[in-house]
């Protein structure tokens, strides 16, 4: 059904529609665009994409809080951009400034069974979770990791807010079986999941690829998908305390070899970053 995840599909704001109905994307405004074609363009200057994210304070003050959190871990604060652009380079400066628009344009959740605060609150903790476990796993897509797993679930508020009672149902579900994991329960309810529209938006707002594969395949556990293992294994953690947290750790253990009591060490580590980080 889904041929967009191998990026045949041309128009995935057209298959969004099909899907979720006439709720209608948003875009990211127009300083945020400019931000991310000069990070694409090699022949931008450091000083010229630093003095167009200055231009727009919200970003600016956003992209400076991230990079200064603990979950960068960087051994000095950064006080201004062109500081930041020259210590992270472009490619993780666009991570960050995708994550903090995308965050941005996404609808407000009204449920009784999540609510914004708590989604993202898990959201951070999958980042962190996802980068402590690529530095051991695959060490080179840390911050690409980082960001897949903080975004792996941006179809939820949108899916929301286009199916509000009927999704508030699958929600109720989710909840009362432990057991049950929320993709199946979409599927059944809708015929899609929200990994589905997830690599949809990522499409309409020209994510990169990567990201695009990880948010489609971060509940697949075959060989035919693309997100890294780190970000699969963080998409275990439900929105409840400490939701998923044994099967996360019982996969790490019996697929990748990784020490239990480690493993927890990692975790607490992560979790206690999370929480300082501000987008």
């Amino acid at each position: 059904m889904f041929k967009f995840l191998n990026g045949k599909k041309n128009d995935p704001g057209k298959e969004l529609r099909s899907l979720i109905g006439d709720f209608e994307l948003p875009s990211f405004n127009a300083i945020v665009m400019d931000i991310l074609q000069m990070l694409r363009d090699p022949d931008s200057s450091m000083k010229e994409i630093a003095g167009c994210v200055q231009i727009d304070p919200g970003t600016n003050v956003k992209v400076l809080r991230t990079v200064n959190s603990a979950a960068f871990g960087l051994a000095s604060k950064v006080s201004n951009v062109l500081h930041a652009v020259s210590l992270l380079g472009r490619s993780r400066l666009e991570l960050i400034v995708l994550a903090v628009a995308v965050r941005d344009s996404l609808p407000e959740m009204k449920s009784l069974f999540l609510d914004g605060t708590r989604f993202w609150t898990i959201s951070s903790k999958r980042a962190m979770l996802a980068r402590e476990l690529a530095e051991l796993l695959h060490p080179s897509t840390k911050a690409e990791s980082y960001t897949a797993a903080l975004l792996q679930d941006m179809a939820i508020p949108v899916i929301l807010c286009a199916k509000k009672e009927k999704y508030d149902r699958v929600l109720e579900k989710w909840y009362r079986d432990e057991e049950s994991t929320l993709d199946r329960i979409e599927k059944d309810a809708f015929g899609y999941d929200h990994s589905a529209v997830g690599a949809l938006m990522a499409m309409e707002w020209d994510l990169p690829q990567h990201l695009v594969d990880s948010i489609a395949g971060h509940h697949n556990d075959d060989q035919e998908s693309k997100a890294e293992p780190a970000v699969r294994l963080v998409s275990y953690l439900r929105y409840d305390d400490e939701g998923g947290l044994y099967t996360l750790k019982e996969n790490c253990v019996s697929a990748y070899n990784l020490n239990e009591e480690s493993l927890d060490h990692i975790i607490e580590k992560a979790f206690n970053k999370a929480e300082d980080l501000a987008l």
